[in-house]
């Protein structure tokens, strides 16, 4: 097997290409670079073609999705934004200190303060506020999200629920487990209050379909009868909502 890591100008992350034994070619949007698997027996020019096809590829999703923003803002577009949380706001504010140590300070009125060395690089910097505003919402909003999903279990599906729980994805919304563990994605609270809904009703119909069947369908419909508009928007405006 062999490794080798390119960085490309109009790229926002490094470019892992890895050549080893395996029978077909492969790409996928990692957290911190993209990475392209190749078979080793295919000749230089099949090897070339392909990759080019993998970086076409990437370059179209990274713009239709908006993957790897903490690589592409900066961080004046953080301070003294309003940021929208399960609909409560929070202004932040950035300041910077010679030494110490990154922290955020919330006092409850609803200002989030983000204290940062100012010796940081900017990507370091940008990493560091989204990492900040993340643990936020996991630390303050998880019992409401919890609330919210137990209050539609109760009213449609009184389905047994063995935890729900926060955590950083960015390739699904919410996802249910054969153990009935639901995981709902941090920026999901991002958005508005009837997609959040949305999303809970599809997880907690997972707990009766583990697929996407009609009978799946049938349960999502039967909990909320107007699904197809709110799944239509998710598709549509998911894709430009993140920290």
């Amino acid at each position: 097997m062999s490794v080798h890591i390119s960085t490309i100008a109009d790229l926002p992350v490094p470019v892992k290409i890895i050549v080893e034994a395996r029978s077909s070619s492969r790409v996928a949007l990692g957290k911190k670079e993209i990475i392209i698997r190749l078979p080793k027996h295919i000749s230089v020019v099949d090897k070339e073609k392909t990759l080019q096809q993998f970086l076409r590829w990437a370059r179209q999703q990274i713009h239709q999705k908006s993957y790897y923003q903490a690589q592409l803002q900066h961080i004046s577009h953080y301070h003294e934004r309003t940021l929208k949380i399960l609909e409560e706001s929070f202004q932040i504010e950035i300041a910077y200190h010679e030494a110490g140590r990154n922290k955020l300070s919330y006092r409850g009125d609803n200002t989030l303060r983000i204290y940062l060395r100012e010796s940081m690089p900017e990507q370091d910097r940008v990493a560091e506020v989204q990492r900040f505003l993340l643990r936020f919402t996991e630390r303050y909003f998880l019992p409401k999200i919890q609330q919210r999903t137990l209050a539609w279990n109760e009213r449609h599906f009184q389905e047994k629920i063995e935890k729900i729980e926060l955590k950083h994805t960015t390739s699904r919304w919410g996802s249910c487990s054969s153990t009935r563990r639901l995981t709902f994605s941090t920026k999901l609270l991002l958005l508005p209050e009837h997609i959040i809904d949305y999303v809970i009703v599809h997880e907690l119909a997972h707990l009766r379909q583990m697929n996407h069947s009609p009978r799946f369908w049938k349960e999502v419909e039967q909990a909320m009868p107007d699904y197809k508009i709110r799944r239509e928007w998710l598709k549509k405006h998911g894709h430009t909502i993140d920290f």
